[in-house]
């Protein structure tokens, strides 16, 4: 398995008032950047395992397990909500729902 693509793990640390925005925005810490094997859902393993196929899921994979937490990640420049990390001996691998902002 190769593991070419990044996955920066977030964990957030609270809501923030942007006053340039008008809006409360979640705040994330710097973040840890890993290694990682990702791939995407198919829709069918998408509608059994979480029940709808309108929902985008990635799958990373990671070299070594992750000892530390995070709620958040960001792939290839686009954001997601981990719904699931699941800590193998040897490995660690997360689920990914696919969002346009963190909210």
């Amino acid at each position: 398995m190769r593991y070419t693509d990044r996955i920066t793990l977030h964990k957030s640390t609270g809501r923030q008032y942007n006053p340039g925005t008008g809006k409360t925005e979640v705040s994330v810490d710097e973040g840890v950047i890993l290694p990682c094997n990702f791939s995407t859902a198919g829709p069918e393993k998408t509608a059994t395992t979480f029940g709808s196929i309108t929902q985008e899921i990635g799958i990373a994979r990671l070299q070594r397990p992750f000892k530390g937490e995070a709620d958040r990640a960001v792939v290839n420049g686009k954001k997601y909500n981990v719904l699931r990390h699941v800590p193998y001996r040897s490995e660690s691998v997360f689920y990914l729902e696919s969002v346009t902002a963190w909210n």
